[in-house]
């Protein structure tokens, strides 16, 4: 998680001023393909929520509210934090239109914003953000989705359609509307959150053990794809790079590292990879803000002409503050909140008896 958090934090930082012909190259075309980064969280949120939640859904273990809130609490708090930090950033366009921003800040609030496919506002106060409203409207869906592919097992072949529809429509769609709908509108990349729950059906069949050997062999095939599809992008119109481009590659690797059976997942499983993938969404969700904060700061004082200096100080900064917010706010706010939907022990003796109760008293029923 915390590598593809890394890739949409390449696709924000500002240029190197250079001449090197091939850090441009680098600059300009690799690190602008932030989409990759983008779709793989999308993927990944589907497969994740489906093996953490869906029999415990099916099997009413938890209710669709304690689902909903348990996800809010997940990611809501820290949005609200990067927001207010946000709102400073904004003070000219609050001058220049005071009724236009506070409609941008209550769509953000709210996290409606990336609803509406115009740039102004699905990118105001804290750009990254639009993708948590993307979120959040999977996380309404996602108990919904789970039953009727239940209920419903031909729906899924239906939704494997949708997928087709997808990059079909693409050419009908008018190229000033395509990043506003393709990229950023959740209704259209809730597709890619559909591939995560069908891809886990793959996973969750295939469980056999693989050895080292084979496990390795298909995570560097994957890794391999994937270099490949981005080696190759240019010669594929950028409207389908906004989703569908990436959806065999980032299956892909998704599916083969799920596995840990090779020895790059294993390499991955280290005590601090593992601690940078539990801070990733905090360093996604804070790294442009501190870009922007740290090249205005820059820009006035002028404390270095270096952008490697300033870049590396972006980087530790943002990360620094992903640790901080996911010790200080994430965790402590999330159980806090989940264990208010606990029920208290004097309740749970209260349902165990009344329950006692009633079965007891069925039973004499039922005798007499």
């Amino acid at each position: 998680r915390f590598f593809y958090a890394f890739i949409v934090f390449l696709s924000h930082i500002p240029l190197f001023d250079v001449k090197n012909l091939a850090l441009t190259y680098i600059q300009n075309d690799l690190f602008t393909e932030g989409y990759i980064g983008v779709s793989f969280f999308f993927v990944l949120s589907g497969f994740i929520l489906t093996h953490k939640y869906k029999n415990s859904l099916l099997k009413r273990h938890i209710s669709f509210k304690e689902f909903w809130v348990a996800r809010i609490a997940r990611i809501y708090p820290l949005h609200l934090l990067t927001l207010m930090i946000a709102l400073p950033l904004t003070y000219r366009d609050f001058f220049t239109s005071v009724y236009y921003w506070i409609c941008q800040l209550v769509l953000n609030i709210t996290l409606l914003q990336s609803f509406i496919p115009i740039r102004s506002i699905h990118l105001s106060f804290n750009h990254p953000s639009w993708s948590i409203s993307n979120e959040m409207f999977f996380y309404l869906l996602f108990p919904l989705i789970i039953t009727l592919f239940f209920k419903f097992p031909k729906l899924k072949l239906i939704s494997i359609a949708l997928l087709v529809v997808i990059p079909i429509s693409i050419n009908f769609c008018p190229e000033d509307l395509q990043r506003g709908l393709f990229f950023f509108h959740p209704v259209v990349r809730v597709t890619d959150f559909i591939v995560g729950i069908l891809l886990y059906d793959i996973f969750s069949v295939r469980k056999s053990e693989q050895t080292v050997l084979r496990g390795s062999f298909w995570e560097v095939a994957s890794i391999i794809l994937l270099a490949l599809f981005v080696t190759f992008r240019n010669s594929v119109p950028e409207a389908y790079r906004f989703s569908c481009y990436y959806w065999l590659p980032t299956s892909a690797i998704i599916l083969t590292f799920a596995h840990q059976s090779g020895i790059f997942s294993r390499l991955l499983s280290h005590r601090i990879l593992l601690s940078l993938g539990e801070v990733s969404f905090g360093f996604y969700l804070i790294h442009q803000l501190t870009i922007r904060y740290l090249t205005g700061i820059n820009n006035k004082l002028d404390l270095t002409s270096n952008n490697y200096i300033l870049i590396s100080a972006m980087f530790f900064v943002s990360l620094l503050a992903s640790y901080i917010t996911y010790y200080r706010i994430e965790l402590p706010i999330s159980r806090y909140i989940k264990s208010k939907l606990r029920p208290k022990p004097d309740k749970l003796m209260q349902d165990s008896s009344m329950k006692f109760d009633k079965d007891n008293n069925s039973k004499v029923i039922s005798t007499h």
